[in-house]
């Protein structure tokens, strides 16, 4: 049996593509004889994930050592390429919630440049708007599908530095 799993880098959440690449083979013991795998399929993905899948079947030879010295046969073997993606619900929900960080950050940025361009009182109901942010985004961070917990990144040195490059 051989695998092979692609992935695309966590940081692209949520548009992250998974591809598993395998195959399987049965050999009769006693026969030394390949036995046909009827089906080779996918099941059900997890939730918010999206699964698609393709294979086909193939002769292969294989070289093996029952102990008399090495046999090579023939065997059919089935192989699927299976393919997992994030549901365009998730993505959406994903893309909506990163506008809503980006809006609330823009509007503490905008309340703390008036606060200190005009140096005079600001609104009561503006200065609420930071202390709501600093409170909400971990919050809706955590809505994120499949986000990691929260600080992960505190005890790793230069953790951004996997998203430029380094």
């Amino acid at each position: 049996m051989d695998h092979y799993l692609d992935y695309a880098a966590l940081d692209t959440v949520p548009f992250d593509v998974y591809v598993l690449k395998t195959f399987v083979f049965v050999i009769e013991r006693a026969t030394n004889e390949s036995v046909p795998i009827l089906k080779f399929a996918a099941g059900e993905g997890p939730d918010n994930f999206v699964l698609s899948s393709v294979g086909g079947q193939t002769n292969n030879t294989w070289t093996y050592d029952p102990g008399t010295g090495p046999t090579t046969v023939v065997v059919e073997s089935s192989w699927i390429e299976i393919t997992v993606k994030r549901s365009q619900l998730a993505r959406a929900f994903t893309v909506c919630l990163l506008l809503v960080n980006t809006a609330l950050t823009a509007g503490s940025v905008y309340v703390t440049l008036l606060v200190v361009v005009r140096r005079e009182g600001v609104n009561d109901a503006l200065l609420l708007l930071p202390v709501s942010t600093i409170l909400t985004i971990p919050a809706l961070r955590g809505l994120y599908v499949g986000s990691p917990p929260f600080g992960i990144y505190l005890g790793t040195p230069l953790a951004l530095g996997s998203q430029f490059g380094g």
